[in-house]
């Protein structure tokens, strides 16, 4: 339903540069940046597919990458409210949104974080 786009932050972002009016405003608004009406089509079909318990909605985080991220740094994503992270996804949504199109964000969950030092899995 959102994103952290931390990168950004750091002034990597797809829209630097010069803008072409043609394609977008220089500043879109980005707080609703995927579409609500795509988001109950995938619900409402993923639940008449008997696959509710596979789908989630929340916030996703972009880091830069490339590697997983520490004991530490995940730690800090949950408490900014990160339900996933990853190294993709939120440049091509700020590009589809400033373009004016409706998005909708899927990831796959391929891994689960570790929050403990304690725990021996990688």
């Amino acid at each position: 339903k959102d994103h952290i786009n931390l990168p950004g932050f750091a002034g990597q972002h797809p829209l630097c540069g010069p803008n072409d009016e043609r394609f977008g405003i220089r500043f879109p608004c980005m707080s609703d940046a995927y579409s609500k009406d795509l988001r109950t089509l995938v619900l409402d079909v993923g639940s008449e597919l008997n696959c509710s318990r596979f789908i989630r909605t929340g916030v996703y985080c972009m880091v830069s990458g490339p590697n997983f991220e520490t004991i530490a740094e995940a730690r800090m994503l949950l408490t900014l409210g990160c339900d996933s992270v990853g190294m993709s996804m939120v440049p091509e949504v700020t590009v589809a949104k400033h373009c004016g199109l409706r998005v909708l964000g899927l990831t796959l969950i391929t891994n689960k974080v570790s929050l403990n030092y304690s725990r021996e899995e990688k």
